[in-house]
């Protein structure tokens, strides 16, 4: 049910876009393009390891839960948590810690030592983790973790741009177990935060198209951005979450009709709903003065945004193509 026209994109990034076709440029950002497979190709769980990029309050501590709940292997900070006795291993092991039933393994995929560590102990050879976890380091996981004979697939989840940071905002005024956790921004209202204090802007085109920290971003990013997420990525969106489960499911070839798996999906989405990580907050409206100054600080991930939605829309197709060839899809609508 997607709709073919980019009515949404603005009439310069559809020119840019057919230029670039044009012209044949190679525009996707290369480590993602050397390392990940292609959405067409069909997946093949048992010979892929699936990277998640976790973008900061866009729903990925709940997708970690249900994937605990659903007892797979993880590699996220916990593996390498000295209090488990793996930290100083020579070589990659899954463990459980606790009587959860989910298991971990032995690295820390969050941080560059971290992943050079799990490059040195062969993480993506090895076939362990059945879910790797990074977050600001996504290119340099991709490119150190994986490679030309151990080529992976990687999935995000997105979120409206300005509510991500609206969320962020009321989050890490009281999140003390969090390195983001700034107490004194209680004392500030929303406008003057947005308008003096946070940086943290067209932080997904800067990544995907390998843009420093404070450097400007151009439409030549926003293309990157764009032609990368639609070649490579499996697209969820914070606001389909159930959808976007079942999506990277068929990734991970994991079967919903197996008794536990649905249990664990019941236990997200039925009528118990647990809401995990969820921090009740003020609603900033559309259009307020600190909305428009968050949109007006990140045009460049609200455009991508919105082609990110689209690309949600045209991923419908072959995502329920590969699922019914690989025989795990359940009819979900």
């Amino acid at each position: 049910s997607s709709s073919s026209s980019s009515s949404s994109s603005s009439p310069q990034l559809r020119r840019a876009l057919s230029w670039l076709d044009d012209h044949k440029r190679p525009i996707v950002n290369p480590a993602v393009r050397n390392h990940m497979k292609p959405l067409t190709r069909t997946p093949d769980p048992e010979n892929e390891t699936v990277l998640f990029w976790h973008i900061p309050k866009s729903g990925g501590t709940t997708l970690k839960s249900i994937y605990k709940c659903m007892k797979k292997t993880l590699s996220v900070r916990v593996g390498a948590d000295p209090r488990y006795g793996h930290a100083t291993d020579k070589e990659i092991v899954a463990f459980e810690p606790g009587r959860m039933g989910a298991s971990f393994v032995n690295v820390d995929t969050l941080t560059p030592p971290g992943i050079l560590r799990a490059q040195e102990l062969g993480l993506v050879p090895s076939g362990l983790a059945d879910l790797v976890v990074t977050t600001n380091a996504l290119n340099f996981a991709i490119e150190h973790l994986y490679d030309k004979s151990h080529k992976g697939r990687v999935l995000a989840l997105f979120r409206h741009p300005v509510d991500r940071l609206v969320s962020k905002f009321y989050y890490s005024q009281t999140a003390t177990w969090e390195r983001s956790y700034h107490p004194q921004w209680k004392d500030i209202d929303i406008l003057s935060w947005a308008e003096h204090i946070n940086h943290d802007n067209n932080q997904l085109v800067k990544t995907l198209a390998r843009v420093g920290q404070f450097g400007e971003v151009t439409e030549a990013d926003l293309i990157t951005a764009v032609k990368t997420i639609k070649l490579r990525f499996i697209v969820g969106l914070m606001n389909e979450m159930e959808e976007s489960i079942h999506r990277f499911n068929v990734f991970m070839g994991i079967n919903e009709s197996e008794e536990n798996n649905r249990i664990c999906m019941d236990q997200f989405f039925g009528h118990g709903t647990k809401k995990e990580n969820s921090n009740p907050h003020p609603k900033v409206e559309e259009g307020s003065p600190a909305w428009q100054v968050l949109a007006r600080d990140n045009e460049f991930d609200m455009r991508l945004y919105e082609s990110i939605v689209e690309i949600f829309g045209e991923q419908t197709e072959i995502i329920e193509k590969h699922a019914r060839s690989m025989a795990i899809w359940n009819g979900q609508e």
